[in-house]
């Protein structure tokens, strides 16, 4: 007989409405093949592509729409081809936009994107890290490619636009944590204290001219830029303060045409998405659990601090909702996560 296993989601995607309306079903439980585990659910993290999914779902799509991108729980079970994991294990680690959310007592994983959980966390602190950190490194490594510019990162400067983001306060950490000079920007007073408890010393304004704000610094001009907050908004003022030559990556796709300086300037310009190696299964997926584990180690050393804010102890239809809410206002600090007790 199948297992069964509650889920919070929705089936009408209510595009009318601020938000759909969540509701609990039961759901056979999923089971795992070849590289896939199967993880109880301990945790589950928001993200704003979250409301991406709801967004793209069509009205004539009558399926059960879960959400969920970030995870931390423990292994159930395993596929016949699983090489990384064994029953038992904790682990952490994002979803997939191909896969369904985790809002549920169960979540299926292939094991390429996933690592144990720092053992100094909680399930409800590691559930706030994956997907932004994993985001960050791929940005840092693979877009960026930043220890290519200098035998030295303390020569290379790098801006992050949306410093306290979930994103930016984790990619902030992680630069930091390399040797790399960290420039951050947030326009609230909360936001700059934040990463500067974080350890950005340099802080811009990015509802300011740049410009002027970094020759005040003694910065005249930077090595690369990590756009993980409001690219269109911002793309003309870092045009201005990239290098010749420097490297832009963005964390949302652009509405308008790169500004002309960005062709002047030979300014390379990459997008990073966190879910294009597990959607097309690329041969170098494997790096998304290596980039992960390398998280799990500089938590557990004490280099990277969880960027959980806001904690709602207990997974329903309410507090579901709530979560949601908070995340839509677009003034979070860090990360907001849904503990789950099953």
């Amino acid at each position: 007989m199948t297992e069964k296993m509650n889920a919070y989601g929705f089936y009408d995607p209510q595009k009318e409405k601020d938000l759909p309306t969540f509701e609990k079903v039961v759901l056979d439980r999923p089971e795992p093949n070849k590289r896939e585990i199967l993880v109880e659910v301990k945790a589950v993290g928001l993200n704003p592509t979250d409301f991406a999914t709801w967004m793209m779902k069509k009205e004539t799509d009558d399926s059960f729409t879960i959400l969920g991108r970030d995870i931390s729980g423990k292994v159930v079970e395993v596929g016949e081809e699983v090489k990384l994991f064994k029953k038992g294990d904790d682990v952490f680690y994002p979803g997939s936009s191909n896969v369904q959310g985790a809002q549920a007592d169960y979540h299926l994983i292939d094991e390429r994107m996933v690592a144990l959980k720092p053992k100094n966390l909680t399930y409800s602190e590691a559930a706030a890290l994956p997907l932004t950190s994993l985001t960050s490194y791929e940005v840092m490594h693979d877009r960026l490619d930043l220890f290519s510019l200098s035998e030295d990162p303390g020569d290379v400067t790098l801006l992050i636009v949306g410093a306290a983001g979930g994103v930016g306060s984790v990619a902030c950490q992680i630069a930091l944590n390399y040797g790399f000079n960290v420039i951050g920007t947030a326009s609230r007073d909360e936001s700059r204290s934040y990463i500067k408890e974080l350890g950005v010393k340099h802080i811009i304004d990015h509802t300011q001219p740049y410009k002027n704000q970094l020759e005040e610094l003694g910065i005249k001009q930077v090595d690369a830029v990590f756009l993980a907050a409001k690219a269109d908004e911002n793309i003309r003022e870092v045009g201005k303060v990239i290098a010749p030559q420097g490297r832009v990556c963005s964390l949302l796709p652009l509405q308008n045409p790169l500004p002309g300086s960005f062709f002047g300037k030979s300014i390379t310009f990459s997008y990073e998405l966190m879910y294009t190696r597990s959607v097309y299964e690329t041969q170098d997926w494997i790096k998304q659990h290596e980039y992960l584990t390398e998280l799990k180690n500089q938590v557990e050393q004490g280099f990277i601090v969880s960027n959980l804010e806001t904690l709602f102890s207990e997974m329903n239809e309410e507090t579901i909702r709530k979560a949601y809410e908070q995340l839509q206002t677009e003034h979070t600090i860090g990360k907001i996560v849904l503990a789950h007790d099953n």
